[in-house]
């Protein structure tokens, strides 16, 4: 640091810093990130700085340099739009193919060895704003880090503006939601459970993919926004870990429709985002709601 600022060195690296959080010892699978306020080479920004710790099945998966595939997500509070990009630099911005999966996701499903002793541990840092082509305007974003079943804890931050930004265009891998969301409770919900939404699918007619979700109690009485000012937008988010491919929609109406609606619950098809996977592949689902903690659903498809 020089005089009380971070110093954002490089759009991305992969040492520790003072500002790392600290991993759970007892976890066998564990990432966490912090968000810094600091200075790069072309003016302010904010640091993303993370550790994690990782076993089976994700070393088998992508080898020894992992932490390439994590993917990092940020979520305009204002317009809904999602930035986000792995940390692999090697290769030109976003490109699909640049990650090789190393192993077949009919394997991964298996059962794998032991699960308790981390096999790959070490650090990951990001200049958020610059990395992924955040605007150049002062906005609040929703930030979290992604891989496959694995999602952080959302966080939500204050980008400044920096007129030195060059922004990416985030539709490239949006798909419309109009029509995308259904607001209501069906016998397929899940139970709402505090603090975090719930996702589920329904298997109650044979193989159904149709995702049910359900916001948390209290999310309705005041908009879950992490300080953002205004109304959450509601966006889903999927993956398909053998093309390394992401698909992104929001809906910027539906919380305010829920809320008059009196309603916390929706469903959605996810391959209305995301193509089937053809052959069999895995797919990952994120519904994010402003900071409220979420998981990810694995679809499994034609395997379950």
């Amino acid at each position: 640091m020089t005089n009380g600022e971070f110093q954002i060195p490089a759009n991305v690296w992969f040492s520790e810093t003072p500002e790392t959080p600290s991993l759970d010892p007892t976890a066998f699978a564990d990432i966490k990130f912090a968000l810094v306020p600091g200075e790069s080479s072309i003016g302010p920004s904010v640091a993303l700085v993370g550790a994690y710790s990782l076993g089976w099945p994700y070393v088998e998966l992508y080898g020894s340099e992992l932490y390439l595939v994590f993917k990092v997500v940020a979520i305009s509070a204002s317009t809904g739009a999602v930035y986000f990009a792995d940390l692999n630099e090697v290769v030109p911005f976003r490109q699909e193919d640049a990650i090789i999966v190393q192993m077949s996701d009919a394997e991964a499903n298996r059962s794998g060895p032991a699960r308790d002793i981390p096999a790959e541990a070490g650090y990951f840092n990001v200049d958020l704003a610059r990395y992924l082509g955040l605007p150049p305007t002062s906005d609040h974003y929703q930030v979290f880090v992604w891989l496959d079943d694995l999602v952080t804890r959302v966080q939500t931050v204050q980008v400044p503006s920096n007129e030195a930004r060059q922004a990416v265009d985030p539709s490239v891998f949006q798909v419309p939601s109009s029509g995308l969301l259904t607001i209501e409770q069906s016998v397929h919900s899940p139970t709402p459970q505090p603090g975090e939404i719930r996702t589920d699918l329904d298997f109650s007619q044979g193989r159904s993919y149709r995702v049910y979700a359900a916001l948390p109690p209290g999310a309705l009485d005041a908009p879950p926004t992490g300080g953002a000012p205004g109304t959450p937008a509601v966006t889903v988010l999927a993956f398909n870990r053998q093309t390394q491919s992401l698909m992104w929609a929001t809906d910027t109406g539906a919380y305010a429709s829920m809320v008059k609606a009196g309603t916390g619950f929706y469903d959605f098809d996810p391959f209305a985002i995301l193509p089937k996977p053809n052959p069999a592949a895995n797919v990952y689902v994120v519904t994010v709601v402003g900071n409220l903690d979420n998981d990810v659903l694995p679809i499994f498809v034609d395997y379950q």
